[in-house]
C-alpha cells in the first residue's frame, strides 16, 4: 500500500428541482441524499502482475480488479460478450473464464514501476475524467518515480488533454485492452467501489484546470450554455437518443443558451465553456461531467432514465453544484434492453423549468 484515503461522511444535497415524465414513479430517497460515506481509495503497489482487458489484474494466480470485490464480474461481462470475448480473448469454457495461453506468452513486458491509469469503461469520457484524470496528475507530479505511464487514450480529446497536462509521447504506454501486459511493478489506484464521489483534492485539480485555461485563452462570453447530443443522434445514429431534441436546443436557445457539443470541441474550448457557465441545461451522458470545470453554475441534468441519477448528481453535488434533476419517458416500443429512445413533454415542463434555471 502506498497512499490511502479512508471513507469520510460527506453531505450531499437533495435536488432544487425533480421532474418525473418516466410514468413510473421515482422516489427522491434513490438519490441517497444527505450524509452518506465516499468510497474508500488507494493507490496499491502489485508486483508480477499481468493485465488483461481495462482493469483484470492477475497477481499470483487471483484476479483484481479496480474494485473490491468486482473482479468476477468484470471477467464474466468480458467473457460473455462476443465482441469484448473476441477482442480480449476471456472466453467462458465449462463455466470457467478462461484466458488463452497464447494471449499470455504474447504480453508486452515492462520493467520497473508503471502507473495504471485506465478506467474500467475505458472508452467513457466521465470516467476519463473523473478516475484516469486525477491518476494522470499524480504521475505528472512524481514524474521521477515511475518509468512510464499506461493510459487509455484513443480519443483525441484523451491525447490533447495528456499534451496539456505535459504528458509526453515518449511517458506513456497507450493501453490497448485487446493486448495482455506484464509488469514487474504496476501502481494501480484502486476503490472500494464507482459512485463517482468527487473528493476535495480532486476538485481542486478541476479548479486550477478551470483557472489555468481561462487565463491562457480568456473566458467565455456564454452564462448560459445547452449540453447537447444533436450531431451524435443525427448523424452517429447513437443509442439513447431523445425524440425532437432540436425542439429542446431551439427552446433554450431563444431562452439565451449557447448550445454545445463537448466531444466536437477541443479540450482548452471545452473546460472554458463550462468555466464561464452560470446556467447549465445538459442531456444525460458523459458531456455532462465537464461541469467538473464549473465555478458557481445551475444545472439541470434531463436523464432518460432513473438508471444514473444517483451517480450523475454525485458529481453535481462533489462539485457544489445546484443542481436540479429531470426524468423522461422511454419508448416502451423500441426493442433495446436499455438505452432506449426517449421523449420528454417539454411545454408541461418548461414553466418549472425556467423558473428553476433563473
Amino acid at each position: 500500500m502506498l497512499w490511502e484515503a479512508p471513507s469520510v461522511t460527506w453531505h450531499k444535497p437533495l435536488p432544487g428541482l425533480l421532474l418525473d415524465q418516466s410514468g413510473r414513479g421515482f422516489d427522491a430517497v434513490l438519490l441517497n441524499a444527505g450524509d452518506r460515506p465516499s468510497h474508500a481509495r488507494r493507490l496499491e503497489r502489485l508486483q508480477d502482475v499481468t493485465l488483461v482487458w481495462a482493469d483484470l489484474f492477475v497477481v499470483g494466480g487471483a484476479v483484481h480488479a479496480l474494485y473490491d470485490g468486482g473482479a468476477e464480474g468484470a471477467a464474466a461481462q468480458v467473457a460473455d460478450s462476443p465482441e469484448l470475448s473476441r477482442y480480449t480473448g476471456l472466453r467462458r469454457v465449462d463455466g470457467a473464464i478462461e484466458i488463452p495461453q497464447a494471449r499470455l506468452d504474447a504480453v508486452h513486458r515492462y520493467w520497473g514501476p508503471v502507473l495504471f491509469a485506465t478506467s474500467d469503461e475505458p472508452h467513457n469520457w466521465g470516467l476519463w475524467l473523473v478516475y484516469v484524470l486525477p491518476a494522470v496528475i499524480h504521475f505528472v507530479r512524481h514524474r521521477h518515480r515511475y518509468r512510464k505511464l499506461l493510459v487509455f487514450c484513443t480519443h483525441p480529446n484523451m491525447r490533447a488533454f495528456l499534451a496539456l497536462l505535459g504528458v509526453r509521447e515518449e511517458d506513456m504506454i497507450p493501453h490497448d485492452c485487446g493486448a495482455a501486459y506484464w509488469f514487474e511493478e504496476l501502481h494501480v489506484f484502486r476503490q472500494s467501489m464507482r459512485d463517482l464521489y468527487i473528493a476535495p483534492e480532486a476538485r481542486a485539480t478541476y479548479d486550477q484546470l478551470r483557472r489555468m485555461m481561462v487565463m491562457r485563452h480568456g473566458p467565455s462570453p456564454h452564462r448560459a450554455i445547452y449540453v447537447a447530443r444533436l450531431r451524435r443522434t443525427q448523424e452517429m445514429g447513437a443509442y439513447r437518443a431523445l425524440h425532437a431534441e432540436q425542439v429542446l436546443a431551439d427552446r433554450l436557445a431563444s431562452a439565451g443558451y449557447h448550445v454545445i457539443e463537448p466531444e466536437f470541441m477541443s479540450v482548452p474550448a471545452q473546460i472554458i465553456a463550462f468555466a464561464g457557465a452560470e446556467r447549465v441545461v445538459a442531456i444525460g451522458g458523459a458531456g455532462l461531467f465537464n461541469t467538473l470545470f464549473c465555478s458557481e453554475a445551475r444545472v439541470l441534468d434531463i436523464e432518460s432514465t432513473p438508471l444514473f441519477l444517483d451517480a450523475h448528481s454525485n458529481v453535481f453535488a462533489g462539485a457544489g453544484l445546484l443542481y436540479g434533476l429531470m426524468i423522461g419517458r422511454e419508448d416502451a416500443d423500441d426493442p433495446a434492453d436499455s438505452h432506449r429512445r426517449w421523449s420528454i413533454d417539454l411545454d408541461a415542463a418548461w414553466p418549472e423549468i425556467d423558473a428553476f434555471m433563473r
